[in-house]
């Protein structure tokens, strides 16, 4: 019924010759409201989720997401040939796609009609699975597209206009873009500053802490208001999947970063010494994680979200559990700035420890929330799954400093290599172990 108004308006949208919508209509349907995982959003919102999921970006052949879902959704005959449906893995190319990057909906059937994908599981390993289970993914996308399954429009729901508007201008603006390349300029003007000072013995100190915190204050207010507006449109706090919570570990890591920065200017004068080249660092470090956060985003999670993650008690959980990954990276950042700066000695010690404590005592209420959201989703409290694992390990091996009492570079080495459990349990689970949260 939302679509049906637009059969007659149906042109060539590109060169091929292919029938489609006008942009003029494209638009003008991105602002209607569809039920989106039972949620109401706007069409331009489902259809940039669905197409980025499909095909890896927000436009196909200078189309419009609006336009190229609708069109799809219109036209399927004139649809199923065209190559919409990124395959990332090199092997899968080979066997269903004879070694292309973008195959077609019809080329997943035989001439009889049978689905090629699904006898490729009986020899797939594990990453190949995954890649199989992706393909399948996407092949399902584009059937609940041309059935009308994804394109769900309930008459008693309709968004306010400031909720549309609100909603379009956060889809045109890449925060997470414009974040991580704040982060990463800032952190090559520092270290300019930084070398050129060394280069010419001036003392620039005063002037780079002023330039690291105009550039962390302006990363943690456009993480801040990234954050918001999240929370404003999901309806929810966002923390259910992986670039959500890297998105709040950024929030939180630059939030912690600029507090430690202006409180260490503060205590020495406005000077930061040595301390500078631990900011740069800190700037580089959390551009990676929102890189990481904004390349996951473009891989949408279209699909309805599981029982276990609509527990009040995930908010809880992840939130500390963030909290506590963001200050062991700061414990991180340190320990390489402290390898490097062998004269700070007792000073950037206690420094490390002092975000190793917080850090810890997060994690260990991060586990326990944890352990109670388990109870209420799966019916135990702790289940040796592999991230609760891992967690675990984690926790027993930063604990360790606290308990023994390591001397001058031995901390900072211990500390670098603790932060392989980290990016372990963060990632490494969830890519190679599986699990009840690889879902994550």
């Amino acid at each position: 019924m939302l679509l049906l108004p637009m059969v007659g308006g149906a042109i060539p949208v590109y060169g091929d010759g292919i029938a489609g919508i006008t942009r003029q209509q494209a638009d003008s349907l991105g602002r209607e409201t569809v039920l989106y995982d039972g949620l109401p959003v706007t069409f331009n919102t489902l259809s940039r989720d669905l197409l980025k999921k499909i095909y890896g970006h927000e436009t196909y052949r200078g189309l419009s997401a609006e336009q190229t879902v609708a069109s799809l959704r219109l036209f399927p005959l004139e649809w199923k040939d065209e190559p919409l449906i990124l395959v990332k893995d090199e092997n899968l190319r080979k066997k269903i796609g004879g070694g292309k990057k973008y195959i077609s909906l019809s080329s997943l059937f035989n001439s009889d009609g049978s689905y090629r994908v699904t006898p490729l599981y009986d020899s797939a390993d594990r990453k190949e699975t995954r890649a199989i289970e992706e393909l399948d993914e996407k092949a399902g996308i584009m059937l609940g597209i041309i059935s009308g399954e994804l394109i769900v429009k309930d008459e008693s729901v309709r968004l306010p206009e400031w909720r549309v508007d609100l909603e379009l201008f956060y889809n045109r603006i890449p925060f997470l873009k414009i974040l991580f390349m704040l982060l990463f300029t800032g952190a090559a003007v520092g270290g300019i500053w930084f070398i050129w000072g060394r280069f010419t013995r001036r003392d620039v100190s005063s002037c780079l802490g002023r330039v690291n915190i105009a550039f962390l204050s302006l990363a943690f207010i456009l993480s801040l208001v990234n954050f918001i507006l999240e929370w404003i449109l999901a309806g929810r706090i966002p923390l259910s999947n992986t670039g959500e919570t890297l998105s709040f570990t950024v929030l939180a890591g630059t939030a912690l970063t600029l507090f430690l920065m202006i409180w260490s200017l503060s205590a020495k004068g406005g000077n930061s010494g040595p301390a500078s080249g631990l900011y740069i660092v800190g700037m580089l470090f959390w551009g990676c994680v929102s890189l990481v956060s904004w390349l996951l985003g473009e891989n949408p999670v279209v699909t309805p979200l599981m029982p276990a993650l609509q527990s009040p008690w995930l908010s809880i959980h992840v939130t500390l559990v963030m909290i506590s990954y963001a200050l062991l990276a700061l414990t991180f950042i340190m320990a390489l700035v402290g390898i490097g700066t062998p004269g700070r000695g007792e000073v950037m010690r206690k420094e490390c420890m002092a975000m190793l404590h917080p850090g810890v005592w997060f994690l260990i209420a991060g586990i326990v929330t944890g352990s109670i959201w388990a109870k209420d989703a799966w019916g135990a409290y702790w289940s040796w799954d592999p991230k609760e694992t891992w967690a675990l390990i984690t926790l027993i091996v930063y604990a360790v400093p606290l308990c023994i009492k390591l001397r001058g570079r031995w901390l900072y080495i211990y500390l670098l290599f603790a932060f392989l459990t980290v990016l372990m349990t963060y990632f490494g689970v969830n890519y190679l172990l599986g699990g009840k949260h690889s879902y994550v």
